[in-house]
């Protein structure tokens, strides 16, 4: 059961753990960048847009190490004690899997290679149209105003339920699947790149969710469809091949 908080972290986080899984099996480069600890991952991280003179903090990062080494009181983690700290479920085979994957481990970060943001959309669909595509905007622009040849990633999690019962206790009800459909829509209109200039997204992807919030299982609905090109796992091969060919040499 994966309940939603607005003001929690918990769902990015643990999506963008899903991403890195599935980018390590799909990428036999950044296999081998965290083979030989050429590459550390940060969450959270703040990233500064050199251009516009702003930061944004960033949900998931790989990136080189810092020169400086691991600054914080605690130990840094491992991908693999991630699960247990966010109370992700894995199957047997995702376990097994998972053993097999070399692991990253979490670090100061310097120059970035990927950065991956995600946000949510869950209720109140209309008012939140405006601030979901803002954050998503904001989030390619300072990725590629801090390097412009680092991948910039999205992932916009959709609610397609009826209704949702907010942490306040108030019922919402939606009009489905419009709502989904405007806040895909939204996430259409977003600029994408084919390269390393230009401005956009480098990757874009979108999970839709049927998520009352009551504590009912949270399930994944294949209606209405998601638009081919923002297809959650054409997004994760496509970056998984820019990532090869662009840090190849790193």
């Amino acid at each position: 059961m994966w309940q939603y908080h607005s003001r929690g972290a918990r769902h990015s986080l643990a999506s963008c753990w899903g991403v890195l899984y599935d980018l390590l099996v799909h990428s036999a480069l950044l296999r081998d960048h965290v083979t030989t600890g050429k590459v550390v991952f940060g969450l959270d991280h703040r990233m500064h847009d050199y251009q516009a003179n702003r930061s944004k903090n960033l949900d998931l990062v790989i990136a080189r190490p810092h020169e400086g080494g691991w600054t914080k009181k605690r130990r840094p983690r491992h991908f693999s004690q991630l699960p247990g700290e966010f109370d992700m479920h894995l199957t047997e085979s995702q376990l097994a899997e998972l053993t097999a994957l070399p692991d990253p481990i979490e670090g100061e970060v310097g120059a970035v290679h990927l950065a991956l943001e995600a946000k949510a959309c869950m209720t109140a669909f209309t008012k939140s149209y405006p601030r979901f595509y803002d954050e998503l905007n904001s989030s390619h622009a300072v990725i590629h105003g801090s390097s412009n040849r680092a991948l910039a990633v999205g992932l916009a999690i959709v609610n397609v339920a009826p209704d949702f019962l907010s942490p306040v206790g108030k019922l919402n009800k939606h009009h489905q699947p419009q709502d989904a459909l405007g806040a895909m829509a939204k996430v259409e209109q977003l600029p994408r790149r084919s390269g390393d200039e230009g401005v956009g997204y480098d990757g874009l992807g979108i999970i839709l969710l049927d998520l009352r919030n009551d504590g009912s299982p949270v399930t994944i609905p294949t209606d209405p469809p998601v638009p081919m090109n923002y297809q959650y796992d054409r997004m994760i091969l496509r970056i998984a091949n820019e990532y090869d060919v662009r840090f190849r040499g790193a």
